[in-house]
């Protein structure tokens, strides 16, 4: 058995098996690759605290919002996010203070009707199923999801990270009989090098940006942007497809790729990292600048780093760096120096603290990329916001 942060690890995705204990094969070795610079190397207070470990009592009443809420009915179309929000004031803490009720049939997960109350469990408060209907056991209607999957749908099926390498080597769009400049639904193009096997669809996909790493400035791979699909009509070099779904224009010189069915794994946990993670936004999809909540973000840390899918993160702002002006005052300093050769020191720097604001949870991981989906935030995210382990400092 695997803890993070005093979070049990299970084998369910479901909202309920993300609050109890279980089994879970072990993280890949860590690596990590963006170290926080040394702390003499940074401005002052600029500094990262350990994880937090599990809560203490008064922690844990400290997580309500109210103790003395009423009792939640789980409704169709509720998520993890949506049930955590009505009670706590950090979802963060959800596992820890949930309560696996013995008396409750199938506690590992969360049905449409069961009832979710507050308890005291040895004087500390828990949260925990307080009701389930007996007449549905034999006919329980679908689990909640832990977030909302519809969200993750172009994401999980199209879009994908690959090396130049990769990207350079698969099949390129090289004509289309309309010899018009792009393509569209029901139009007819020309792929090489030949495609060859019994696949006979494909998703096309252009490059995005190269995603770098803004510590390391090392490539990280670029973004294969679905834009639609195509299926072969005849084989050859070149190979004839006619476009058979279109999200946007086709273009020559884009790349045929197997379509990747991926649908979010059940069998993963949303739940703390048992890694130190420092990331950083590298890339919004499908946003100009910034994006919200049930959008996505892409990170620069993966499985290299210790992510799996399933991990939570903390958004952050990072604090801007500001000169304090006010620690001497250049006017008053030695008076009486020589005009010629004095020069009047710099202000020191002071690096302003980095505050929360959001947190997004891993769906989808690569070897230093990953990509995440935003569950809650207070405000919009940008390219170079934060992306952390909580912490007990943040």
């Amino acid at each position: 058995m695997r803890l993070s942060k005093g979070f049990p690890r299970t084998a369910t995705l479901s909202f309920a098996v993300a609050l109890l204990a279980g089994c879970a094969a072990d993280r890949p070795p860590v690596n990590i690759v963006n170290e926080p610079a040394a702390a003499d190397a940074l401005p002052l207070g600029a500094t990262r605290g350990p994880v937090a470990g599990t809560l203490t009592p008064e922690q844990t009443k400290a997580q309500f919002k109210s103790l003395s809420a009423d009792e939640y009915t789980v409704k169709k179309g509720d998520t993890l996010w949506s049930i955590a929000n009505h009670f706590l004031k950090d979802p963060y803490y959800w596992p820890e203070i949930w309560y696996d009720n013995p008396q409750i049939k199938n506690p590992h997960k969360i049905y449409p009707g069961d009832k979710i109350g507050i308890m005291y469990i040895a004087g500390r408060p828990r949260l925990g199923i307080t009701l389930r209907p007996h007449m549905r056991y034999e006919t329980l209607p679908s689990e909640i999801s832990a977030i909302p999957l519809d969200a993750l749908k172009p994401f999980l099926s199209y879009d994908q990270i690959l090396s130049e390498a990769a990207f350079e080597a698969a099949p390129y769009v090289l004509a289309d009989r309309n010899e018009t400049v792009s393509s569209s639904l029901g139009d007819v193009i020309y792929a090489r090098p030949a495609l060859t096997g019994d696949r006979q669809d494909y998703a096309i996909v252009g490059k995005g940006r190269p995603l770098v790493d803004p510590v390391t400035k090392e490539f990280l791979g670029y973004r294969a942007i679905y834009k639609g699909e195509a299926q072969i009509t005849a084989e050859g070099d070149p190979t004839t497809l006619r476009i058979t779904k279109s999200a946007r224009e086709i273009l020559k010189g884009d790349r045929l790729l197997p379509v990747v069915h991926a649908p979010f794994d059940h069998a993963v946990t949303p739940s703390i990292p048992a890694v130190p993670i420092d990331a950083q936004v590298i890339d919004i999809p499908d946003a100009i600048t910034q994006v919200a909540t049930y959008q996505v973000i892409i990170i620069n840390a993966g499985t290299q780093n210790g992510l799996v899918p399933g991990d939570l993160l903390r958004i952050s702002k990072p604090g801007k760096i500001v000169s304090d002006t006010y620690t001497q005052n250049p006017k008053e300093l030695d008076k009486n120096a020589e005009p010629q050769g004095f020069e009047i020191p710099k202000p020191p720097q002071v690096k302003l603290p980095d505050f929360p604001i959001g947190t997004a949870m891993v769906f989808r991981t690569y070897d230093r990329v990953s990509l995440a989906l935003v569950v809650k935030t207070k405000r919009t995210i940008h390219i170079g916001d934060l992306v952390q382990t909580p912490t007990s400092a943040n």
